[in-house]
């Protein structure tokens, strides 16, 4: 079986202390404001807020923060610019409006806002395991002893780094249910006022796949398809219940890849894009393709550098002699 080469892996060494460096700000010095319950921290959702909202403040900030709405054409805006920062401020414009409008929108808004919270949660999730296996590699590979203090204590520091995504996946996660709920019960009031439309239909099928109410879902999305069935937000559903209902990652990329094509500023299918990739490569590809379409999406700022560095250490094995 092939073998890192040592200078390969030093490669890998120093690239993840690279990382843990840079990200120290982010996990080191945290302030856990959780309770305890059997010796593990319980998390609310006043809790979960602040961990999202300290991380954030931890990354690059954005170029250009997108102002809060002032009208119904700011909030399409908003949804079709998928950005997690702006969400709120968005629905609480909408505060106090019950007609068929605000409420179509302050269900889409929150939905979108639960969908964006779990497709980083994801991303987080999966960059602290690349992180913590890379750890294990410095381990296994140098023995701590080998490396020097400065070296262990990056080692440390990218450990505690580990912990901080997974906390963070964990907050955001536990937001997004928040959220689903919320969207939900504005999907069914939508409904109750204008029950047969396809916008209805579409956003009610948008709760119940959010809420792995599949054979909703497909009820949902048969009726939004007899009313509108060139609709570029159903081949984006598709794409999303190929994925999630059946783990198909070839055919939700087909899906996106279709919605792309039909609207190539279709952000939230650019970062479905990079979720389902098959392969790290692919998921770089996606990710590039999404920094150049938004370059301050929460995919490109919270997740990228993590897949960045997994990108920079990763080595072909099968390129390597055997031992």
């Amino acid at each position: 079986m092939a073998v890192l080469r040592r200078a390969s892996g030093l490669r890998l060494l120093a690239v993840v202390l690279a990382l843990a460096g840079g990200l120290s700000a982010a996990g080191c010095g945290h302030q856990r404001t959780r309770g305890e319950h059997h010796g593990r921290p319980i998390l609310t959702l006043t809790s979960a807020a602040e961990i999202v909202a300290n991380f954030e403040r931890s990354l690059v900030p954005t170029r250009a923060r997108l102002a809060p709405p002032a009208s119904d054409e700011d909030i399409l805006a908003v949804l079709k610019a998928d950005r997690l920062d702006a969400f709120a401020d968005a629905v609480a414009f909408l505060k106090g409006r019950d007609d068929v409008e605000g409420l179509a929108f302050r269900a889409q808004l929150l939905l979108a806002e639960a969908e964006a919270e779990l497709v980083l949660a994801e991303l987080l999730a999966r960059t602290a395991a690349r992180l913590d296996e890379a750890s294990r590699v410095m381990v296994v590979r140098f023995a701590t002893s080998s490396l020097s203090a400065a070296e262990r204590e990056q080692l440390a520091t990218l450990q505690e780094q580990v912990r901080h995504y997974r906390e963070t996946d964990e907050a955001l996660r536990l937001l997004a249910v928040e959220h689903v709920a919320h969207g939900h019960r504005a999907a069914e009031k939508l409904m109750e006022a204008h029950p047969d439309s396809y916008l209805g239909y579409r956003i009610a099928a948008d709760a119940a796949r959010l809420r792995n109410q599949w054979p909703r879902f497909e009820e949902y999305v048969r009726l939004a398809e007899a009313r509108n069935p060139e609709s570029n937000g159903l081949r984006f559903l598709r794409g999303t219940q190929a994925w999630g209902q059946h783990g198909d990652a070839v055919a939700a990329g087909a899906f996106f890849r279709d919605a792309l094509a039909h609207d190539g500023e279709f952000v939230r299918a650019q970062a479905q894009l990079v979720l389902v990739a098959a392969s790290l490569k692919e998921q770089h590809e996606a990710l590039q393709a999404l920094r150049r379409l938004s370059p301050d999406h929460q995919v490109v700022r919270w997740a990228g550098p993590g897949i960045e560095a997994a990108v920079a250490a990763l080595i072909d094995d099968s390129a390597l002699p055997a031992e």
